[in-house]
């Protein structure tokens, strides 16, 4: 095999090329004809056993030359990789047969050439923006907390037929949304069951429901700015049918609440209100700090010279409004009724997708800069308290996490993502 590779820098793409002939590609020919062969089948005959030459008329060229092109693809990959070319590929390459026939094979691995990064420090960035605060659990996030747990053994008792909504009860009804009298689309529901005072509806909507009674009322709620644009800063009336009230029960904050949990190392209520405060603490400081790096992150960029290739760029447009058109469908919109109420093309859409495309990339290239500079070391402690950890959280041995959900590769991968937030995190402020 030879091996040859150019770039070029307008279109932003690099070639592996590959050249494969004599006895090796004669042979990969040969196999190709065998394998034609075996599936041709003719009336009158088993599956490769016609005579050859009746099969010969079907195996034509653009057939095994195919067959015998994806017979030597993969070590054709491997051997290109093995050349450690100074160019090299940002993302996976795309086989491309350039000239082919039987004593002669040339292949082109296209791929998308890795942007140009030039960072000036990483190290010692100080900002007005970059603050460390103290992590602080406040009662009431630990009353909340455990107010989830207590919802696992909530119970319901129906209240009498005469009763007011009050904040807590939870509610059975039909509703309706209009606007200027029309209904709008997603905005009924029948039996629906709703927890007062959880803030899943429109803002404003739980609200108005207290003090209501069993039977047909209605309300009146403006949807907020950031709503969906279709609804966004409406005036809506929902029509109510309310069919039940109920009392919800919850279990006293005490040891039995605990042992009911079933939590490991967890048998008192105390020792409840401990590891509630941990696991809190524990989240406040990886969103702090998770904040802190994104600016980091923003400030490496800012003094920096990035150049991304533009085909780079529209891919993960690309792939950003993938992610967009699901959320969409997600609210039960197709993209041609969003679009439709909207008035945004495509094209608008995409637009408005490229900067946050830019700022994906930029982050994923400077975080990559550090990984490859710093050369975090990955202890076996580091992987097996990490699978400690996950199964801890998730109530299973780490084994099981290990054989079924994240292999080391995967773990490995995580734990490098943390250990350069944190590296970022120590190293600046």
């Amino acid at each position: 095999m030879k091996f040859s590779a150019k770039k070029e820098l307008e279109k932003g793409q690099g070639y592996w090329t590959v050249i494969i002939e004599g006895e090796k590609w004669i042979e990969a020919v040969k196999k190709g004809k065998n394998k034609v062969a075996s599936t041709i089948t003719i009336p009158g005959f088993r599956k490769g056993k016609a005579p050859k030459d009746k099969i010969e008329k079907f195996v034509t060229p653009v057939k095994y030359l195919n067959a015998a092109l994806q017979s030597i693809i993969d070590s054709a990959w491997k051997f290109a990789l093995d050349q450690n070319s100074d160019i090299k590929p940002f993302n996976s390459p795309v086989p491309t047969p350039k000239k082919i026939n039987d004593t002669y094979c040339e292949i082109d691995f296209i791929f998308d050439l890795k942007p140009e990064i030039n960072i000036k420090d990483y190290k010692g960035i100080k900002d007005k923006d970059l603050v460390k605060e103290e992590v602080k659990v406040s009662k009431e996030d630990l009353d909340k907390a455990i107010d989830q747990y207590r919802e696992r053994f909530a119970m319901e008792k129906d209240k009498d037929k005469a009763a007011k909504i009050e904040k807590g009860d939870v509610v059975t009804f039909d509703f309706e949304g209009f606007i200027d009298g029309v209904a709008f689309p997603g905005g009924k529901g029948l039996d629906f069951k709703l927890d007062i005072g959880s803030g899943k509806m429109v803002p404003g909507f739980e609200d108005k429901m207290i003090g209501k009674s069993i039977g047909e009322s209605s309300i009146e709620v403006t949807f907020p700015k950031d709503y969906t644009p279709e609804l966004s800063e409406k005036k809506a009336e929902f029509k109510l049918n309310i069919k039940s009230i109920k009392e919800k029960i919850l279990p006293n904050k005490d040891d039995e609440l605990a042992k009911d949990l079933n939590i490991p190392e967890v048998k008192t209520f105390k020792e409840l209100q401990d590891y509630v405060k941990k696991q809190i603490k524990e989240q406040k400081e990886t969103q702090q700090k998770t904040i802190f790096v994104n600016k980091v992150i923003e400030l490496i960029s800012k003094n920096s010279t990035i150049e991304i290739p533009k085909s780079v760029i529209d891919k993960e447009v690309d792939n950003l409004y993938k992610e967009f058109e699901n959320k969409v469908q997600s609210q039960k919109l197709t993209m041609k009724d969003y679009k439709k109420q909207t008035g945004l093309t495509d094209e608008n859409i995409r637009e408005e997708l490229r900067n946050d495309a830019i700022k994906r990339l930029e982050s994923y290239l400077i975080t990559d800069k550090v990984r490859n500079t710093e050369k975090f070391e990955i202890t076996e402690e580091d992987i097996n308290n990490k699978y400690s950890s996950l199964a801890k959280s998730f109530g299973v041995e780490p084994d099981y996490i290990k054989n079924n959900l994240l292999p080391v590769d995967n773990i490995k991968e995580e734990i490098t993502k943390e250990k350069i937030i944190n590296f970022l995190y120590e190293n600046n402020g």
